[in-house]
């Protein structure tokens, strides 16, 4: 499994994040670390340490968070910890 650590995009309503989130799990991808980054009242930034099983999940992922509606993924990058959510500012 490779870590990732996914920022995504999702309108800031009740059940969004539940359905990225139950997205993940569906696919087999473990949650690590979480963290709501920012929210506006239309929109939330929310950053997810993953771990991911597998390259073909790995490649695809994006997309299929993207397949929900009104959420798209900021960025995508290896990390090799999940010692702790990156402290690095996200412009909105």
């Amino acid at each position: 499994m490779s870590l990732r650590r996914v920022i995504v995009e999702l309108p800031d309503r009740p059940g969004s994040l539940g359905q990225v989130t139950t997205l993940l799990g569906r696919l087999g991808v473990d949650i690590r670390q979480m963290r709501v980054l920012d929210r506006d009242g239309a929109v939330a930034t929310d950053e997810f340490v993953v771990s991911v099983p597998g390259p073909v999940i790995d490649r695809t992922l994006p997309e299929l968070l993207e397949e929900i509606q009104g959420v798209r993924v900021r960025s995508v990058a290896a990390t090799d910890s999940d010692s702790g959510i990156s402290g690095a500012i996200v412009a909105v």
